[in-house]
């Protein structure tokens, strides 16, 4: 019993060491036990500079990069950590999960607003894809109220132990009687997974660049926000 009880401990030490070295400061060490426990981490953070990701590899700078350019007013990251033995396959289970796109229809998003669930996404019509086995590109309208079709672009590249995944709207969006609030290219949501050591990292940020107005701005922040971790959770609970 006493041998098991320190295998548990040396395990959990060894992946509180990884974590720290893939993140900063930025993330609590509260935060950094409960994904070495397997649980699923969302934080709204603001500001690039809240990331709370080093950039360890080649994905993770190529995320933070984005990022900083976007330079978003609201921003979101999801985080989960898995065990690498028993999921060895999991990029190619996470794979068609993301580019099934006509999947997302039906996700359950909950309006704080009004207090219920609605469709993440009521439709989603592919207009081009592409797809090499490692590298896919698609273009995709997909209706999510109130803002109408988000024309949107979605880039994937996948490797031996990393994954990379881009999502971004080609059009204006509009709120409120036809106010743009977010114009085209200043939503993105990325997700990367990466191998680290005995893990799997999955790694999701969304962020928002909007003008501040001032009668709109908590309502759009927490639509948005909330639309992303909804979306970034979807991946990651259903591996």
């Amino acid at each position: 019993m006493k041998k098991t009880t320190v295998l548990v401990i040396a395990l959990l030490f060894i992946a509180f060491t990884l974590t720290a070295q893939v993140f900063n400061n930025k993330l609590t060490s509260d935060e950094q036990q409960r994904l070495a426990n397997g649980e699923l981490i969302i934080r709204n953070i603001g500001k690039a500079k809240n990331i709370s990701i080093n950039g360890v590899n080649a994905t993770l700078s190529k995320t933070i990069d984005t990022i900083k350019e976007l330079n978003p007013s609201y921003l979101a990251e999801v985080i989960r950590m898995v065990p690498y033995a028993g999921n060895e396959d999991l990029l190619e289970k996470l794979r068609p999960i993301i580019l099934n796109v006509e999947d997302y229809v039906g996700i359950p998003y909950y309006s704080e607003r009004h207090e219920t669930y609605y469709d993440l996404y009521s439709s989603a019509e592919i207009k081009s894809y592409s797809d090499d086995g490692s590298t896919a590109r698609l273009n995709a309208i997909m209706e999510m109220a109130p803002f109408g079709g988000i024309d949107t672009d979605i880039f994937l590249v996948t490797e031996d132990d990393s994954l990379y995944y881009e999502n971004t709207n080609l059009n204006n969006l509009k709120y409120h009687e036809g106010i743009t609030v977010v114009k085209d290219k200043c939503m993105k949501s990325i997700v990367t997974v990466f191998r680290s050591g005995d893990s799997w990292i999955l790694y999701g940020i969304g962020g928002v660049k909007a003008p501040s107005i001032f009668f709109l701005r908590d309502r759009v922040e927490t639509s948005f926000m909330n639309r992303i971790k909804t979306m970034c959770s979807y991946f990651f609970e259903h591996l």
